[in-house]
């Protein structure tokens, strides 16, 4: 059986985040102006979807633990598959919720298991295999965000023609390039990873993980925030929704210029992983506390530098780390775990945004975010510093 190639990975990535990406836009969109719902309603749809996808992301990583990888990855990406072809003919009301949330789990079941395979490829450094794989996944959103717009003009049924085709293309890949033998996870452990144990990850590192974990919680609860409520806020401030789409623009921008630069010093230089985690971190919090002053569109255009700096640092970084401490007998479940604390940040974040807005205003919901991700930093910080003080 042949080894399992990094090009297929990436291309299985840029088809996904593609496809995705040609959906999301629209969800509240056609469920508010074309099915005529109300957006609590849509908000409620959201939620569910985020909520399955938490369960997709724990099931995707006991298959890749614990069954047989290819079979079970065939029959996620089939679930999409099926549910995009129906929401073809079936994208009225209740259809159009019942199966977007279908597609939902099977997405964040393959998206896991693929991620855990990525732990799997023996011809990369594992950083560079995670910052390739999110490189790929947002030149797919840049992609899908900028010609939906031009697609949906013509008829917004073809948005799910061209998500099915794409799905279909990667059921396609998934199948005849993602055969990995169960071996693969025995080899693929390096001689560096021989102090560790093969079933269950030590103590040490699995404290480190869940101190990662928490830190990345209280980031996508943060990001969450630029999603949704920003948005408003920004409105408010008399700045149009338009300069507010530009700044997702110059995100995917500033992403697909600053990820190879990265991944040149990454294999230049030994750069180590935690710390530059944590210098993510710390833009992260830099880039909340700017929002508390910022009040005109040059400051946002700021923050948004700022964020995205600490999103190329911080995202892959965190799968990697995550790759690198666990065992070999668990590495689809803290990829999975990675993927459940970012969807748990975009299912709640919306909703503790808005209580703490309600409450207070947004100048205390961008502090409490600030603070939030500074004081799980500390406890990460610590982790590391009291359990790995002799490295």
């Amino acid at each position: 059986m042949k080894q399992l190639k990094l090009k297929w990975l990436l291309l299985g990535s840029l088809l996904t985040s593609t496809g995705t990406s040609f959906m999301w836009p629209l969800t509240t969109v056609y469920m508010h102006d074309y099915l005529h719902q109300s957006l609590s309603l849509a908000g409620i749809v959201l939620l569910l979807e985020s909520l399955v996808m938490i369960g997709g992301s724990y099931i995707g990583g006991y298959i890749f633990d614990h069954l047989q990888i290819h079979f079970w990855l065939q029959l996620a990406i089939s679930l999409s598959v099926i549910s995009l072809l129906l929401l073809i003919f079936l994208n009225g009301w209740p259809a159009y919720p019942i199966l977007l949330i279908i597609n939902a789990l099977g997405g964040a079941i393959a998206n896991t298991i693929v991620n855990s395979l990525a732990t799997l490829i023996v011809e990369k450094d594992s950083r560079y295999v995670f910052n390739m794989l999110y490189f790929m996944a947002n030149i797919g959103v840049v992609l899908g965000t900028m010609l939906v717009g031009i697609v949906v003009k013509y008829n917004i049924r073809l948005i799910f023609v061209i998500t099915f085709i794409m799905f279909v293309f990667f059921w396609l890949i998934a199948k005849f390039y993602y055969q990995v033998p169960a071996r693969a996870k025995s080899s693929s452990t390096s001689a560096g990873d021989s102090t560790k144990q093969l079933t269950k990850t030590s103590r040490r590192h699995f404290w480190l993980i869940m101190g990662l974990l928490l830190a990345y919680l209280a980031i996508q609860l943060g990001y969450s925030q630029w999603q949704s409520n920003l948005s408003i806020y920004m409105q408010g401030l008399g700045i149009s929704l338009t300069k507010y789409s530009y700044l997702w623009t110059l995100n995917g921008i500033l992403i697909v210029i600053l990820q190879p630069i990265l991944n040149f010093f990454e294999n230049h230089y030994h750069i180590n992983q935690f710390y530059k985690v944590l210098l993510g971190f710390i833009l992260f919090i830099l880039a909340f506390i700017s929002l508390i002053f910022a009040k005109d569109y040059l400051h946002f255009i700021f923050s948004m530098i700022w964020v995205t700096i600490g999103e190329v640092i911080t995202f892959p970084t965190i799968s990697a780390l995550a790759a690198q401490l666990s065992s070999t007998a668990e590495k689809g479940k803290y990829q999975g775990s990675v993927s459940i604390a970012a969807s748990l940040g975009h299912a709640f974040g919306p909703l503790l945004g808005g209580i703490i807005i309600e409450q207070t205003s947004y100048e205390c919901l961008f502090s409490v975010m600030a603070i939030l991700v500074i004081a799980t930093t500390v406890i990460c910080t610590a982790i590391k510093f009291m359990l790995f003080n002799s490295k």
